[in-house]
């Protein structure tokens, strides 16, 4: 009986290391679109599917936000072109609805920063959002579906009152319903507005139609010679920045339109501080903000109080790090747990927060398994997000995301993604488009939007231990599942890059022969890849797999130093897994003499 030299263990994707120098069971460069699967195999990456409707324009979303409203109602939103859009269900199906009414002046620039802020007057929520310009905006995210009107009065469908769903309640408030912005005086406290004007009866809306608050634009905030491109909240105070500014402003923590303090300054109050670089980020950490500047420096927050409470010092510290460390920009900053993670300008992705017996937070780099990979990229426009237990980065310019699984403390393959921003909707991850104004749900079905997935996993170089001796095999043994519409392309290189040959075989999903069991069911189960973390612990029985398969590709003996595996395919809707191979590799009988001199 012939020995097989398995692999059986995969420890993730390597790009710094000659891959020549690797250990078994490393992905190298040239894998894409395969990930590590909970049951600790390398699997094909699900598709993803669009949210709402296509839109075939090339205007890529600039920026977004996923606003969790005090009321417990999600509103993510988007921006591209000239417009802001938020999506809604509440006509039964996805729409991403314009926020700007048709009358409106559009928007001058789209590259939009978010954060909210509790308004103690309407006691709820609002969102407020700045692009660069001396306005800052914000919207009470009221969103309701029209039911008929009077001449002066507009009436909801549902029971909720239009206050509950967050309308405003004070102030000038308009509604928008098919692009015409409606003012109104009273009524937030029933179903139907009251003192409408003008006539909503000329409108020619019907039931069913989403109406929503218009926002509202607050000129000159927090200065009129200052342009907000930068803007987070920390314990209700709102903090503005701008990236060729030194300064930051602080608001009171009951108004987020005044930023006065007086001297010495009083707890709640407004402030002015100064850095040394002009702000590239804000990200709240625990109780500071973390403040990323130029090139090189990060800032922690520190609120003190006086002894008789009835004063507050504001204070901003300099962390230590290297020179290159700060982030490139805020959409390269996130909250992991209890750190910030960043990328660098040099560019690394590390992740600031507090280590075990260590007061200070501290710098830990987590790319430097793959550097060659991120020295060779550009980062512009790149967007960052943790979720269940994964980093997450959207490389745009490169049409790549890029994944660092926490539970195995590796990194999985490069997935060709159109992303450029993500979003968590709905507990579900999802990616705004790199070059069309479209969403989609990641990790979902098995195609692309109905293209083609082209998945390689090509794994690094073996030698058996013995560089400088000649091996050879007659066999090559490969494990794992297929659904029955796949066909996955075995391809191995003997001698580096093939120099000596480059060998293909087919494993096809509906030849009897090699499959184990034949409920094909051409799914990897329940738990999509998006929904479960990729180095997560459940229990891989209870999902519906493909079924399994078992073959031997028998080939003519070729004398060989080293050689590598890829698996691939590329077509709509295939579906594999990769649990074991190996070949009955021997030592050759044939001298070495070709490379003695």
């Amino acid at each position: 009986m012939k020995t097989f030299r398995l692999i059986k263990k995969f420890r993730g994707y390597r790009e710094k290391t000659e891959e020549t120098n690797l250990g078994p069971g490393f992905l190298v460069k040239g894998s894409q679109n395969v990930l590590f699967n909970d049951g600790e195999r390398i699997q094909i990456r699900k598709g993803f599917t669009l949210d709402g409707d296509a839109d075939a324009s090339l205007t890529p979303i600039e920026s977004s936000f996923e606003w969790a409203t005090h009321r417990g109602v999600e509103i993510p939103l988007r921006a591209f072109d000239d417009k802001i859009q938020f999506r809604t269900t509440i006509t039964g199906s996805t729409v991403w609805q314009d926020l700007l009414d048709d009358a409106a002046d559009a928007f001058t620039s789209v590259a939009f920063n978010f954060t909210t802020f509790w308004d103690t007057t309407e006691g709820q929520d609002f969102l407020l959002f700045v692009n660069g310009t001396s306005d800052l905006f914000d919207w009470s995210g009221g969103i309701a579906t029209f039911a008929s009107a009077t001449s002066n009065t507009i009436t909801k469908e549902g029971d909720d009152t239009w206050g509950e769903l967050g309308f405003l309640l004070t102030g000038t408030r308009r509604i928008i319903i098919g692009g015409i912005a409606y003012a109104y005086t009273g009524g937030e406290g029933t179903t139907t507005l009251t003192g409408v004007t003008p006539d909503p009866t000329g409108g020619g809306h019907s039931a069913g139609d989403i109406a929503h608050q218009q926002m509202r634009t607050n000129a000159d905030q927090p200065s009129s010679s200052f342009n907000a491109e930068l803007i987070s909240v920390l314990n209700n105070q709102i903090w503005v920045g701008n990236t060729k500014n030194r300064q930051v402003f602080v608001s009171k923590n009951t108004d987020f339109t005044d930023y006065t303090f007086s001297s010495p300054r009083l707890p709640g109050e407004g402030a002015l501080l100064t850095l040394d670089n002009a702000p590239t980020g804000f990200q709240p950490l625990d109780e500071t903000m973390v403040i990323s500047a130029g090139k090189d420096d990060y800032y922690n927050s520190s609120f003190t109080l006086s002894d008789d409470m009835t004063k507050e010092v504001l204070e901003i510290k300099k962390m230590k790090t290297a020179p290159q460390e700060a982030a490139i920009s805020q959409g390269a900053m996130a909250k992991m747990k209890n750190a910030v993670i960043m990328l660098t300008n040099e560019p690394t992705l590390d992740s600031l927060g507090r280590i075990e017996n260590i007061d200070n937070n501290q710098s830990k780099p987590l790319s430097d398994p793959v550097k060659s990979l991120f020295d060779r990229l550009t980062f512009t426009n790149a967007h960052i997000q943790f979720f269940e237990n994964n980093i997450y980065i959207a490389v745009p310019s490169e049409t790549l995301v890029l994944v660092y699984n926490l539970e195995q403390g590796f990194w999985e393959a490069p997935q060709v993604l159109p992303v450029r921003r993500f979003a968590i909707i709905n507990g579900e991850l999802y990616g705004h488009s790199s070059t069309v104004p479209e969403t989609y749900k990641l990790f979902d079905g098995r195609n692309d939007n109905g293209k083609a997935i082209s998945a390689n996993a090509r794994f690094s170089y073996q030698n058996f231990g013995r560089r400088a001796w000649q091996k050879s095999f007659d066999e090559m043994f490969t494990e794992g599942f297929i659904s029955s519409n796949t066909e996955l392309t075995l391809t191995i290189k003997y001698d580096y890059k093939g120099a000596t040959s480059i060998q293909e075989y087919i494993i096809d999903g509906e030849d009897t022969d090699i499959i184990v069991n034949t409920d094909d069911l051409s799914s990897l189960g329940k738990n999509s890849l998006g929904k479960k973390a990729l180095g997560g612990s459940f229990d891989i029985l209870t999902d519906v797999i493909p079924p399994k398969f078992r073959v031997i590709h028998t080939m003519d003996k070729q004398d060989f130093y080293e050689f590598q595996v890829e698996y691939s395919s590329s077509d709509i809707d295939f579906n594999w897994e990769l649990l074991a191979f190996g070949p009955n590799v021997k030592l050759s009988k044939s001298d070495n003499i070709s490379i003695k001199k």
